[in-house]
């Protein structure tokens, strides 16, 4: 199964996983919001490297419920 829709599936029967899902989404879009930004402070900076941490530890955590799912399915 593609992860694509083992995340729809998630998405819809484990509401961690949505939660993850749903908080990496938000980041996304402050992200976004900060990289429009070309002349940025010190704290902008700061807050860019920090949402990027954070979207990866969230990332991470996804990823292993999709692996955990794979192994339940095989």
């Amino acid at each position: 199964m593609e992860e694509q829709r083992i995340k729809e599936i998630l998405i819809e029967k484990d509401s961690e996983f949505k939660l993850l899902f749903v908080k990496h989404q938000e980041l996304e879009e402050k992200l976004q919001a900060l990289l429009r930004n070309k002349r940025k402070s010190e704290d902008e900076r700061i807050a860019e490297r920090n949402i990027k941490k954070e979207k990866l530890q969230l990332k991470d955590a996804m990823q292993k419920r999709i692996c955990s799912f794979r192994k339940q399915q095989a």
